[in-house]
């Protein structure tokens, strides 16, 4: 296969840490080609340790270069830039979300399907050994009753400072040690100075507090989502939810095929350098648990925890299925998608779905 002429639209941490090196180490796959970022010290200096000549801080700028595929990395609302290049006539790998809202979503699908290219999610977890490992002790479960999934979120830089990172004025970032009303309040007025009206237009609510819970739906809590549905196929509805904190706290009671319950909450705690996010399915013939590490500790694995019975004892195991970063099988996924014309497991219509979930969550809170 010819290697995939590749630009880059966003050049911040996570592309830093994980798609530009391991577009490097699959260079049989991808030639980087052009690189844009509206930082112009991250473009200079990721353009000179990648050997790219073409540097843009203007999106439109990248997309007229002669490309076969695009990286949009960038942060927020990923539609605009994925329609201009679907338009282009360009394979695209799209980080979440893929859009704020369904409307927007349903406008980037329309396009992709006139396209004909590919349009890939960047849901990574779906590409974790780990985690496929875990997804098939669950479906191998005879009797599952019950799910409880937890997102303890920390402040993501605490979890980049041992990277090479390259960024302009006010990099590294000040780890700031607020509390209470004023963390959580903090937070919020630095979402919403940002991105109120699709956040209104997809959550359904005028509440700042409403408002800055969907921010964290569709930025982070769609990842658990999409894992969970993974698992357990697409749940058919909300039973109940609820946010507090400023809405930088949620929780959700979701309702699967079979008779299965889930209790889903993610929660915002900054300053402990302790990511977690557990996943523990619950059937009378056995338990399984799937605990990812930080996305951006490369190669951590992802691990498994099993209990079961074994005549009359109680058998407990704990997996460590692979070392393989998730993020490099997403990148040979959308190379392989491109060179067959398959669909991506993480295509636009999976995110529309989980979208879907996210929005009846916002859309059901309490409080």
């Amino acid at each position: 296969m010819d290697r995939l002429r590749t630009g880059v639209i966003g050049l911040g941490a996570i592309a830093q840490i994980m798609h530009l090196p391991y577009l490097r180490e699959l260079d049989d796959r991808f030639a980087l080609a052009a690189l844009c970022d509206l930082d112009p010290v991250a473009l200079e200096e990721v353009g000179r340790r990648y050997g790219v000549a073409r540097l843009f801080t203007a999106a439109a700028e990248l997309l007229a270069e002669p490309l076969d595929a695009v990286l949009i990395l960038t942060s927020g609302n990923h539609a605009p830039d994925t329609i201009a290049a679907l338009e282009r006539g360009l394979h695209v790998l799209v980080e979440k979300p893929l859009a704020s809202t369904l409307r927007e979503t349903d406008e980037v699908l329309a396009v992709a399907e006139r396209s004909g290219k590919t349009l890939m999610v960047g849901m990574m977890k779906q590409y974790d050994p780990g985690y496929r490992r875990g997804v098939k002790l669950v479906r191998a479960l005879q009797d599952l009753r019950y799910v409880d999934a937890t997102t303890l979120q920390p402040d993501n830089w605490l979890y980049m400072f041992h990277h090479p990172i390259v960024r302009g004025a006010g990099w590294p970032p000040p780890v700031e040690e607020r509390q209470g009303a004023a963390m959580f309040r903090g937070v919020q007025q630095a979402i919403l100075a940002q991105e109120s009206s699709t956040l209104r237009e997809g959550s359904g609510s005028n509440d700042p507090d409403a408002l800055t819970a969907y921010a964290f739906l569709t930025s982070s809590s769609i990842h658990d989502v999409n894992a969970l549905r993974g698992a357990l196929g697409q749940p058919e509805g909300v039973l109940a939810a609820h946010h507090w904190a400023g809405g930088t706290s949620f929780t959700a009671t979701l309702a699967y095929p079979r008779d299965v319950r889930a209790t889903y909450t993610w929660t915002l705690l900054p300053q402990l350098k302790h990511y977690t996010e557990d996943f523990s399915f619950y059937a009378s013939d056995g338990r399984v648990s799937i605990r990812f590490p930080s996305p951006y500790l490369r190669n951590a694995p992802t691990l498994v925890e099993t209990e079961r019975m074994e005549s009359e004892e109680l058998q407990q195991t704990r997996l460590t299925t692979s070392y393989e970063e998730a993020f490099k099988q997403e990148l040979l996924e959308f190379a392989e998608c491109v060179r067959t014309g398959r669909a991506p497991r993480t295509d636009g219509a999976g995110f529309r779905q989980d979208l879907e979930v996210i929005t009846e969550i916002a859309r059901s809170f309490s409080g």
